[in-house]
């Protein structure tokens, strides 16, 4: 029996003995041998998951030539959780990134994130400012460089009525939105805009070990961002640079397009901006500047004028169509008409034109043969066939904020403004004058049905979509917003005279190589300036299966007449032929 309990009582001494020499080798293995390991390890604070930033797509002419690219830059950011002394720390960082430490507070009070969370300070810091924040870490617990991207615009203002620009994204856009964080940029005009969630890219995440001031020790988990598509263009960066110094520091507009397609090759609109100044948010005083001088306005598809004579060509289409004239009708044509008692002058008064035929007014831009023809035809017939042709209708390009023209009725004269309709309405409509207003690009697809024989595309500026892996993901097809088949005798009479008024002698130097061209000026009255007229040229080429559109606006103009843009149009169809 004792024996027994003498064995027992070994084998319970003997398993004590094991453990105890168990412990002591683990505990000399965690200590000594893997001692500095979980010392490191315990200044680690805890695992977080943080989004990661795609690349933007990039925006690129019909060439391949880069027009908007993301590019690396480095920000600083803040983790309020990390941060051991707010006041010390900002102060430090203030007199670091030249911001006042009540707009670091006041920023990271805005952002309204988790304590665990960037919120980013300042972005594209530069290579000083790196330096000194990574150099004092220790002092500046939660507060980090980071990587990221920022938008460049490599032409600066060259192209930015088109491609608008990005900036930091509002509380609004936070709300509408689950894709955007306090941190992120989003398109906000153009065709950054218009295409921004094929641009914007699939933000990734990493799974980070932090130590007690922040700083991420390990990535334990990763999925990469996925960049954003690319956006490839219509326009052609070359005949875009020179319709940009052709238009110069002059208040206006231009427009060449593929009236085949409807594909945009250039657009001008000034004045205009550098969106480089919006990547990282504008100063008060740039914006005020550019406020002033309504940069941020893309007159082409965002501005209304009169037409002018540039519109005489849908009163002598309205008159064909309707059979109130014929090729051959002759109108004689003194230095004025009377209309309810008031003289309406001729532009060349107190000379005249005499009798004309349709063709040849449209050429001579006669006042009075189309007073006399808008009379003979009606203001409804003249709405009618606008109407028909979408002439103020939008055209659906594809920027943000386009507006529609005005062609008006006696309808609209008594909604808009509790009047009666008169003659002289009427007149004044004829010659697009009155209350005629229409934005250049819906003057520029007016005039391509014109050139297409009645059939007008959509203008637009996308030609494809390219994956980052370079699949085409969506290539745009021409679509068609106007189909209306013309007499060919009113087709006739319209390009003979838009022909005749190229073939004048002040506007012949148009012909490029000999290159038939069908053109209209025109010349819009609006009086509340001192400059108080508009200038439109307007101009596609061959005169049959036209390969080419242009269109040049001036607002209160400086030129003597709009038969002097002649020699711009020469140099943008020089692009071309």
């Amino acid at each position: 029996m004792n024996r027994r309990k003498l064995e027992f009582n070994y084998i319970i001494y003997s398993l004590i003995l094991v453990l105890i020499f168990t412990l002591m080798g683990r505990a000399y293995y965690l200590q000594i041998v893997k001692g500095d390991y979980y010392n490191e390890l315990s200044q680690y604070r805890s695992v977080r998951i943080i989004e990661t930033q795609p690349m933007r797509g990039r925006i690129l002419d019909k060439n391949g030539v880069v027009l908007a690219e993301d590019i690396p830059s480095y920000s600083v950011a803040v983790v309020m959780e990390d941060v051991k002394n707010p006041q010390e720390e900002f102060k430090i960082l203030s007199s670091i990134i030249g911001i006042e430490q009540s707009d670091i507070e006041e920023k990271i009070r805005k952002a309204n994130v988790p304590p665990y969370e960037n919120v980013i300070i300042k972005k594209d810091i530069s290579i000083k400012e790196r330096v000194q924040i990574e150099e004092l870490q220790d002092r500046l617990p939660g507060i980090n460089v980071i990587t990221s991207y920022k938008r460049y615009y490599p032409f600066k203002e060259i192209g930015s009525a088109f491609l608008g620009y990005v900036g930091p994204v509002t509380l609004d856009d936070i709300k509408t939105d689950s894709y955007y964080d306090i941190n992120d940029v989003i398109g906000k005009q153009g065709l950054e805009l218009q295409y921004e969630k094929y641009l914007r890219g699939i933000k990734g995440k990493k799974e980070v070990l932090v130590d007690a001031i922040g700083r991420v020790k390990s990535v334990l988990y990763e999925e990469k961002p996925i960049p954003g598509n690319d956006i490839y263009l219509n326009i052609d960066i070359n005949v875009q640079k020179n319709l940009e110094d052709l238009v110069g520091d002059r208040t206006g507009v231009s427009i060449v397009m593929d009236p085949r397609t409807g594909g945009i090759i250039a657009m001008v609109s000034h004045p205009t901006f550098d969106p480089n100044l919006f990547v990282n948010g504008i100063s008060e005083k740039d914006y005020k500047t550019l406020l002033e001088k309504n940069a941020f306005i893309n007159r082409a598809v965002q501005s209304r004028f009169p037409p002018g004579s540039t519109f005489k060509s849908l009163t002598l289409i309205s008159a064909l169509e309707k059979g109130v004239i014929t090729k051959e009708t002759i109108i004689d044509c003194g230095p004025y008409v009377t209309i309810g008692g008031r003289n309406f002058k001729d532009w060349v008064y107190p000379s005249s034109f005499g009798r004309q035929t349709p063709s040849v007014a449209l050429a001579n831009s006669s006042d009075v043969f189309f007073y006399k023809l808008g009379l003979m035809t009606g203001e409804d017939t003249i709405k009618h066939y606008a109407d028909l042709l979408k002439v103020a209708d939008l055209t659906q390009i594809d920027l943000p904020f386009e507006i529609s023209g005005i062609v008006p009725s006696p309808q609209w004269k008594k909604e808009i403004m509790g009047e009666q309709w008169y003659l002289g309405d009427t007149a004044n409509m004829s010659i697009g004058q009155g209350f005629v207003s229409l934005t250049p690009i819906e003057v520029a697809s007016f005039y391509q049905i014109i050139a297409n024989n009645g059939v007008g595309l959509t203008p637009h500026l996308l030609d494809k979509i390219v994956s980052p892996k370079g699949e085409i993901i969506f290539e745009y097809k021409p679509q068609v917003r106007v189909e209306y088949k013309f007499k060919q005798d009113t087709l006739n009479t319209v390009k003979d005279g838009l022909e005749g008024l190229s073939n004048k002698p002040d506007m012949r130097i148009m012909r490029v190589n000999g290159v038939i061209v069908c053109s209209k000026t025109g010349t819009a009255e609006v009086g509340d300036k001192e400059a108080h007229v508009h200038h439109w040229l307007v101009s596609f080429s061959p005169r049959e299966n036209a390969s080419v559109l242009g269109l040049f606006f001036f607002e209160y103009s400086t030129f003597p007449s709009s038969h002097a843009l002649a020699p711009l149009m020469r140099d943008l169809l020089k692009n071309f032929f």
